[in-house]
């Protein structure tokens, strides 16, 4: 017997027969509680056996918390109704046949070593990127690019690849799946190839698999991407009884190889399908619900939902501006506190969302200087680690004391200058010793007087016009263009960091300043991990500060979504409409974690050329077309 409470929506879902059927469940509006009712509903009234029964998750966690859920409705059973992810349900199929076990399913940190070796063994004439030995982010697009390969079903001809050049890709893949072969590993890409090839080919063993899954139920359907698709339509043969839930305006895993358009689709593939929107959101304020309908529907590519908040309470949304990080990190913090006067409040009820993980950092200290306590589930990137950041620091570094070999060693040449390393000086330097050094090249003699110009120049510059000046009157952007090209790749990351750079400098009146900020920015970093180990050591209620991918299924009492400025979110990779309607989804997913309260915030520059607010601020206070 149904639970009272079930609105009309959940009821037609719950209670569906046979075949196919498409639910569109939009945020805070009783997805997992309607799944486990239907689950419940097949086992007592269609009399279906649990062992029968699939239910397919995207992460472990959703998984084991839709089995409590269900075990709880069930009065404390634990029918043999199979939950799992994706790859657990297909490596549970391959380990039938193959005989594999966890031995052979490769570890995340001997992916980046066995890429790292076949880096570093790369013959010379395919070899073009000098720098990017032991990066860990070029590492990462390497395997993010590979999966996209895998899980699309193309060769590595058919993408082009933004991390290292064309040739370098195709001869790091070769190598990366051969070596996998030879050591019979693989990862969780190729469950999906391993276990589609499979089916297709041994007729006997999906027949097996079909008549062991008779109902399939699919959660977060939109996030599935075609391979993964091509199975679950395998599987789900000849009955297709196949209940398929998410929510199209959440798709925000195209990196992943993700295709919203198989939801969109799915009607075609199954022309009797039944559709049901769950059109109650039982989470948010009216008025949150309301400006993230706003914003969402300048998606063209969408279902055309009408959902409405059940809770009627207005007053929730605000959207300030600040005029620097600084600033803004402040206000954070005073919010925070705010928010701790009340009774009852927690530090738990409270998130901050951001776009990337790059500049969590000046929250974070912020956070810890005021004794606000709080938790990371990623580590800050330092984007004072990367090359170019090191070079911009070379060269303030060196334009105000003029004393470290090593600052100018890294400089002297970038942009090129033909300065030989055999004729710079030891320590103590002195650029006279310099010119004396290169009095057999005049041209070279000029391209120093410049230099030492140039710096004496930076000196006594803000940092941001440091920055700006190294970047055009330096030459250093022209450079960066002009190494790019001979190393085939592409400058945008190069420039993106510069673009940061330029940001974090204007939060500084000195470059004394700012150096002493770099200096320290490790140690801050430090404190941080040490803090929320601490913190997770001893379960103390904290302030949540995640991206807004890994907020996805959670919520909040407050949430708040700083730096909601253009090239932040939308980001500024993002350019074409496909690529814009993601970024505004993943805004959607990240608004509509708030529960109560939602703070927006952005930095506001008045400056000509300096950072403007996010577009989607335009949208969410005028409805779209």
């Amino acid at each position: 017997m149904l639970e009272q409470h079930v609105n009309e929506a959940q009821y037609r879902a719950i209670t569906h027969g046979a075949g196919a059927m498409l639910v569109l469940a939009g945020p805070g509006s009783g997805k997992t509680f309607t799944v486990t009712q239907r689950i419940k509903y097949l086992i007592e009234h269609h009399h279906v056996k649990p062992e029968n029964i699939l239910v397919i998750t995207f992460t472990k966690a959703a998984a084991t918390e839709m089995q409590e859920r269900f075990v709880r409705l069930n009065d404390g059973r634990n029918d043999p109704v199979h939950f799992g992810t994706f790859h657990s349900v297909f490596f549970q199929i391959l380990r039938r046949t193959y005989k594999f076990t966890a031995q052979n399913i490769i570890r995340e940190g001997d992916k980046y070593r066995l890429l790292s070796q076949i880096i570093s063994e790369m013959p010379d004439e395919i070899r073009t990127e000098s720098r990017f030995d032991d990066n860990s982010d070029m590492l990462q697009g390497l395997l993010s690019e590979i999966s996209t390969v895998k899980n699309n079903g193309i060769t590595p001809q058919e993408i082009r690849s933004t991390t290292v050049s064309q040739a370098e890709f195709e001869y790091i893949f070769r190598l990366y799946k051969q070596e996998m072969n030879r050591s019979r590993l693989i990862d969780f890409d190729d469950m999906v190839l391993l276990c589609r090839d499979l089916l297709v080919s041994r007729p006997e063993t999906l027949k097996m698999w079909q008549e062991r899954f008779q109902y399939i139920l699919v959660d977060e359907f939109q996030d599935i991407c075609p391979l993964q698709y091509e199975v679950v339509r395998l599987l789900a043969k000849p009955q297709d009884n196949l209940f398929i839930v998410g929510d199209d305006d959440q798709a925000i895993y195209g990196f992943r190889g993700s295709r919203p358009e198989i939801m969109l689709n799915f009607s075609a593939n199954y022309p009797e399908a039944l559709q049901v929107l769950l059109d109650v959101n039982y989470r948010s304020r009216r008025d949150i619900v309301d400006v993230a309908d706003k914003l969402i529907r300048h998606n063209l590519t969408r279902f055309d939902k009408n959902v409405r908040a059940q809770n009627e309470q207005l007053g929730g949304v605000k959207i300030y501006s600040f005029q620097s990080k600084l600033k803004q990190a402040e206000n954070i913090a005073q919010l925070i506190r705010q928010y701790m006067t009340q009774p009852g409040a927690r530090y738990s009820d409270i998130a901050i969302l951001y776009r990337t993980n790059n500049h969590t950092v000046y929250t974070a200290d912020r956070l810890l200087k005021e004794g606000i306590p709080f938790s990371m589930k990623e580590k800050p990137r330092n984007i004072y680690d990367s090359a170019v950041a090191k070079d911009i620091i070379a060269y303030m570094r060196y334009a105000m004391s003029e004393d470290s070999v090593e600052d100018f060693l890294r400089i002297m040449n970038r942009p090129v200058r033909y300065i030989k390393r055999l004729t710079v000086p030891r320590n103590p330097f002195r650029m006279r010793e310099l010119i004396d050094n290169n009095r057999s090249a005049g041209y070279v003699i000029q391209n120093i007087i410049d230099l030492y110009d140039n710096l004496h120049f930076i000196k006594n510059l803000n940092p941001y016009s440091a920055v700006n000046f190294i970047r055009k009157g330096v030459g250093y952007e022209t450079f960066l263009k002009k190494q790019a090209a001979e190393q085939g790749r592409d400058a945008a990351k190069d420039f993106e960091e510069l673009d940061e750079l330029m940001q974090l400098a204007k939060d500084f009146e000195t470059i004394p300043a700012w150096l002493e900020q770099i200096e320290n920015y490790d140690t801050v970093m430090q404190e941080i991990l040490q803090r929320e180990r601490r913190q997770k050591q001893a379960d103390t209620d904290a302030v949540s500060m995640v991206t807004m991918h890994a907020s996805k299924g959670l919520e909040w009492k407050v949430v708040v979504l700083p730096d909601v400025n253009e090239g932040v979110i939308p980001h500024k990779k993002a350019v074409t409409d496909s690529e814009l309607e993601e970024e505004r989804r993943m805004f959607y997913v990240a608004m509509t974690r708030a529960r109560e309260y939602l703070f927006i915030f952005y930095i506001q520059e008045k400056e000509a050329g300096n950072l403007l607010p996010s577009r989607f601020l335009d949208e969410i206070m005028t409805p779209a077309l």
